[in-house]
Formats: structure tokens, sequence, C-alpha cells
């Protein structure tokens, strides 16, 4: 088998949520690039992200002329081979990504079975999933996340998680009055804007309100001094948790007991990382969740197959895409059911490009 193709189509999506803040009625777009790979009368699907590289036409083109000679006449099956020659070369975020997706779509397509059976099949058919409030700057933000989670009990999910550190009296007008309605808090998300002073504060303060994990506490993200992470983690009792944006990442923090969750997922390299940092986290003791970039349909469904197949997956996952998007270019868009993600059927991710939507879609 052999790819006789590759394809990347810019497209575009609007957010539910504002431009600038949560009360915004300017709604943000968000920019992707839909890769299909084609083999033998079969496509691959993959999807490069929320991507914060130039999405213009021409310079998808750019992308796709560095992409074709490292894949086209090449065996899908061949995937640590192709792997290895295309980490040997620098990208922008989220392109390993959405190569990788394509590649295992193609593959379990080709061998006519769902995606997580390339993990060894899946171990739960539903995933607890979190949905992201922006953080809050007004009174009219506070207001607005509480009608916007008022939205998602109505749609029967109950599990949010929220990006706070802006005005810590907003974070605990808003987490007091949505936790009063029965909402859980997954996790609370400083983004690594805090010193580690002010972190320990703002999360002995918000505590009370019992996330499963406060993520990103420090300033400089995964990227701060093992030292800062371990001053948090010995000063509060919420466990912390960070992004492993690659297995250097997980070995440092993992070594030291630095942290206690292990975010990690396919945004940064794709289904080998991301499995290896689920292993690491095993070994260690450390608890696991998926993350998101806030995908599409491709991206999420990508996502469910890799998170339905990890034995020690611990905490709710956040893609939540298809609820935050007006728009999809899929035929039909991954469920969510009952607080959870539903894992799509295969054969391959289990989704199909919907052409008329994908071209509506088109940057």
């Amino acid at each position: 088998m052999k790819i006789a193709s590759l394809e990347l189509i810019p497209v575009f999506s609007t957010r539910e949520m504002g431009r600038t803040g949560p009360a915004d009625p300017d709604k943000a777009i968000s920019y992707h690039v839909i890769v299909r790979l084609n083999a033998e009368g079969l496509v691959g699907l993959g999807e490069m992200s929320d991507i914060d590289f130039a999405s213009d036409p021409p310079a998808v083109e750019r992308l796709r002329a560095r992409l074709e000679p490292m894949l086209v006449g090449r065996d899908p099956f061949d995937l640590n081979a192709i792997r290895i020659d295309l980490s040997a070369r620098r990208w922008d975020h989220q392109v390993l990504c959405g190569i990788d997706i394509a590649l295992h779509d193609l593959v379990a397509k080709a061998l006519d079975v769902p995606l997580h059976q390339l993990s060894g099949g899946k171990l739960r058919d539903r995933i607890p999933f979190s949905y992201p409030l922006a953080r809050c700057r007004s009174d009219a933000d506070v207001a607005a996340n509480a009608r916007r989670v008022e939205w998602l009990q109505g749609l029967g999910h109950n599990m949010v998680r929220y990006y706070f550190g802006a005005d810590l009296d907003l974070d605990e007008r808003l987490l007091s009055e949505i936790t009063r309605r029965g909402v859980e808090i997954n996790a609370l998300d400083a983004s690594g804007t805090l010193d580690v002073d002010t972190a320990i504060q703002a999360i002995d303060r918000l505590a009370k309100f019992e996330p499963n994990l406060v993520e990103s506490p420090v300033l400089g993200r995964h990227d701060a001094p093992v030292d800062d992470f371990l001053a948090v983690k010995e000063a509060v009792e919420v466990p912390i948790g960070e992004h492993i944006a690659s297995a250097q990442v997980a070995e440092r923090l993992a070594r030291r007991g630095a942290i206690d969750v292990f975010n990690t997922g396919l945004g940064y390299a794709g289904f080998d990382l991301c499995v290896k940092t689920f292993a690491l986290a095993e070994l260690f003791g450390i608890q696991t969740l998926v993350g998101s970039t806030v995908e599409l349909s491709i991206g999420t469904a990508a996502r469910a197959h890799v998170a339905a197949a990890m034995p020690n997956l611990d905490l709710p996952i956040y893609p939540s895409g298809p609820l935050v998007y007006y728009e999809q270019v899929v035929k039909r868009k991954v469920r969510y059911e009952d607080g959870c993600v539903v894992v799509p059927d295969g054969p391959g991710l289990g989704v199909e490009i919907d052409e008329e939507r994908l071209n509506a879609q088109r940057v």
C-alpha cells in the first residue's frame, strides 16, 4: 500500500465564545488545516487544530510542498519510519499531530477496524469531559459564563474547567454561583501566569470549590523550574498538573515528583508521545487526562479513540470542540451525551467529510 497524494485544506470555524472575553458579542474565529492522505481508494483524515501559523492558501501550499516528499510513495504502515523522518525537521505546532492522525486513520481503515484497535482496543465507550470557560475580567463576563453554564446543563453536561487568575474576586463569584447549581470543577487553569507565591495564595483561596486539579500553576508552564512546581505542590492540597509537550518535559517532572497530573494528548507530536506519556505516568504513579487545543470532530474523534484505549486514564478529558464551534466539516459530528464524549464507531476515526460543509468553511 502506498500513499498516492496529500491534501491540506485550510478552514475556519466560529466559536460560541467571545473574541476578547466571555461577554464579547463578537465571536472568536479559529483556523484549522484538514489533512487527507489518499492511498488505493482509501482516505486517511487528519486535523491540525486551532493553528497559530498562517492559514492562507499560499502558506498551506508551501507546507504541503514540504510534507509531500516525506509522505507520497510511502507505505502508511511504516509508521515508525515516517515518524522518525518527520521528527528530524522542525514544524509548527499541530503539524505532526495532523499528519499522524491521518496516517493512523488510513492504517485503521486499511485493516477495517476502529482506530482504538491500533492501541489495543477500547476499554470504555464513553469518556467524561469538561467544557472550557474563559477567564472573567468584568461583571459582564461572570454573567456570560453563568449563562453558558446554564446552557451546558440544559444539554446534560455538568463539568467545566475554568481559566482563572485575572481577577480572583470575579473568579470566586463565578465559581460560587455555578457550584451552587451543582456544576463540578474538573480543572482550574492558571495558564502559567502566576508566580509561586501568588499561585499558592490563589489556589488556597479557590480550593473550597474542590477542583480535581490546578493546571499550569507557575510562570513558564512546562518550561518552568522544577523547584517552582515543587514549592506549589508542597504548599497546597489541590493536585497540580501540567501539559506534557515532549518526552523530556515528562521525564523532568516525573523524576522529581513535581506534579500530580499529566495533561497529555496528540497535539504536540501525535500518538507515539501520547502513549509513552501514559506509560511513564503509570510507572511514576502520576494521574492522567487527555488535553485539547479545541478541535473539530476529526481531531476530537482521534483524542476520544486514544482516551478510550488507555488503561490509566484518571480524570475527565478536555476535548469539546464539536460543542464549542458552530460549524463542522463532517457528516456527523462527534456526539456528547450526559457529560461524556461518545467514542465514534469505525472503521478508522469513525467520521466522514461532508464536502459541502468543507467547502463552506474553506479559507
